[in-house]
C-alpha cells in the first residue's frame, strides 16, 4: 500500500468527523499528524476536485462521508459507536475503541465531550506504537506472548509515559508487561506528553483474545477525591465491558443458528 494512499485515508478519515462549524488547516495538520505541507497539498487537491468546501470564515468541511463499518469481534460499528458515546455522556469524557495491529495501536471510535477541557489528538484512523508503556500499550501488549514480543519487537525502543519518556530497559518493560492484570481497568494519573490520561479495560472474546481496548481518556488535571473518581470510571467500564462481551458472543450464537438453519443446496 503506497504511503500516499495511506495519507489520503488518514485525511479523509479525519475531515468527515468535522463539527458543523468545519476545521481550521491547523486543526486538521494536528488531528492527522503529517507534515503541513502534505496536508496542505492533499487540502488543495481534494478542494479542487469539489470534495472539501471552504466556509467564508475560511475554515473546511467535507463535501463527502467516510466511515468505517466492519465491526470488531462479532459487534457492529453501531454498537461499537453506541458504547462509546453512552460513556463519554455519562463521564463528560471522551471515549475510545482502540485495536492492537501488528506493533501499533489503532484507534478505530472515538466520541469526544463538548465539555471535556481538551481536544484529541487521536482520531478514527489515528495509529500510534506500542512502545510507550502506558495503559493502553501494556494492557495490549499483555495479551501478546512474551516470546512474540522478544523476538519480533525493537527492545530498546519501549519508553515510559510522559513528557521525559524516559528509555527503560527490556528487564523492566517485560516486568510491567508480564505484572499487567489483563481483567482489570489500567490506568495512568500522571497522563502523558500531551496532557491526556487513559483508563484503559480490554474487551476480550469468549475464548480470551484481545478483540480491543476500550477507554476513557481526559485531561490529566487533579481531581478532587482520585480513589472515588478512579472508582466512578472503573464502574463504567466493567459495565461496558461486560454489555459488549454479551452483544458479541449473542451475535456469534446467532450467526452459529443461521448457519446450522439454512438449507442445504444438493446436487
Amino acid at each position: 500500500m503506497s504511503k500516499n494512499f495511506v495519507r489520503i485515508l488518514r485525511l479523509a478519515e479525519s475531515l468527515s468527523d468535522a463539527p458543523s462549524e468545519g476545521f481550521s488547516k491547523s486543526e486538521i495538520v494536528e488531528r492527522v499528524g503529517l507534515p503541513s505541507s502534505t496536508v496542505y497539498r492533499l487540502l488543495s487537491e481534494m478542494e479542487q476536485t469539489g470534495y472539501v468546501y471552504t466556509t467564508p470564515e475560511g475554515r473546511l468541511l467535507p463535501n463527502f462521508s467516510f466511515e468505517r463499518r466492519i465491526g470488531i469481534g462479532n459487534i457492529s460499528p453501531i454498537q461499537l459507536r453506541q458504547a462509546c458515546a453512552s460513556i463519554s455522556a455519562s463521564l463528560e469524557s471522551a471515549s475510545e475503541i482502540i485495536l492492537l495491529r501488528g506493533h501499533s495501536l489503532l484507534w478505530h471510535v472515538t466520541d469526544e465531550h463538548p465539555l471535556q477541557p481538551i481536544k484529541l489528538r487521536a482520531h478514527p484512523g489515528y495509529v500510534r506504537s506500542t512502545y510507550e508503556l502506558d495503559s493502553i500499550s501494556r494492557l495490549a501488549l499483555a495479551y501478546c506472548r512474551i516470546e512474540d514480543i522478544e523476538s519480533s519487537w525493537d527492545l530498546s525502543s519501549f519508553h515510559e509515559v510522559g513528557v521525559q519518556g524516559k528509555r527503560l530497559e527490556w528487564a523492566e518493560a517485560r516486568e510491567r508487561i508480564l505484572a499487567t492484570d489483563r481483567l482489570a481497568m489500567q490506568y495512568d494519573m500522571l497522563g502523558n506528553a500531551k496532557g491526556i490520561r487513559r483508563f484503559s479495560i480490554a474487551i476480550a472474546s469468549p475464548r480470551g483474545e484481545l478483540v480491543s481496548l476500550l477507554t476513557v481518556a481526559e485531561a490529566a488535571i487533579p481531581v478532587r477525591d482520585e480513589k472515588e473518581h478512579i472508582a466512578r470510571i472503573r464502574e463504567t467500564l466493567e459495565s461496558t465491558r461486560v454489555e459488549l462481551e454479551l452483544v458479541s458472543a449473542n451475535n456469534q450464537s446467532n450467526e452459529g443458528l443461521e448457519s446450522v438453519s439454512s438449507p442445504q443446496k444438493t446436487g
